[in-house]
């Protein structure tokens, strides 16, 4: 008995193609989705401006961020590291962690496991729409998705 395997189809996307949006300070272009990965994975460049800073927090899924430019600062657990163009930080699944953009500006290729985590940013991009958010939206998207804020 042989088992079909699923394949995605290729996708070739030029610096600064894919689908954009902001979610908070952020904005998001999509590089990657969930059907392009065959549910494995999402892969976005977030671009982000000094002090940019999510609170800490925690989540059911793994992100890795690659940084291509700018300067970082990573917190994860109770240690803090700055990082820069070429650096990698993996963040496993329900690590507790943050980062403050230290740059005049950041950009940091994401890629986050498994694929579904990609419906959290793209549903607090579409709902939170002012700065600072509502905060009632906001802990209301966060029970949804599981994420924990610390």
């Amino acid at each position: 008995m042989t088992t079909a395997v699923q394949h995605a189809k290729p996708k070739l996307l030029a610096s600064g193609e894919g689908d954009m949006h902001t979610m908070l300070t952020h904005t998001l272009v999509w590089k990657l989705a969930g059907n392009d990965t065959n549910g494995q994975y999402a892969v976005f460049e977030m671009i982000d401006a000094a002090h940019g800073e999510p609170p800490l927090h925690s989540h059911p899924w793994e992100e890795t961020f690659y940084i291509l430019e700018g300067e970082l600062e990573v917190t994860l657990g109770s240690r803090k590291h700055v990082v820069t163009a070429g650096a990698v930080t993996h963040i496993p699944t329900n690590a507790v962690h943050t980062f403050k953009v230290l740059s005049p500006i950041a950009r940091v290729l994401i890629i986050v496991s498994p694929a579904a985590a990609a419906e959290f940013y793209q549903e607090v991009g579409a709902r939170i729409t002012s700065f600072p958010p509502d905060r009632t939206v906001l802990e209301e998207i966060f029970t949804k998705y599981d994420l924990q804020l610390w």
